[in-house]
């Protein structure tokens, strides 16, 4: 009986495991850009800024590449 209560609760400590690791990695999985500060056209005076802000991480802040063609915030002045 001893034996019983002792892989009863391995196996239930094997699955709470699982749950978390399976918890973790579709959290991981989900779009990088969710642990990104929000940034947008407006919260830069020239388009350098952007850029700047652009290639430091393109992946997040492809919002900043409204065309995708590789140049952010293309509306403001290039300064």
């Amino acid at each position: 009986m001893n034996n019983r209560i002792k892989y009863t609760g391995i196996f239930i400590a094997l699955i709470v495991v699982g749950l978390i690791i399976s918890c973790s990695e579709s959290s991981d999985s989900s779009d990088s850009s969710s642990n990104c500060p929000t940034k947008t056209c407006g919260d830069f005076k020239t388009q350098g800024q952007a850029q700047a802000t652009f290639n430091s991480n393109r992946n997040c802040y492809k919002n900043l590449d409204a065309d995708n063609d590789g140049i952010a915030c293309e509306n403001l002045s290039k300064k």
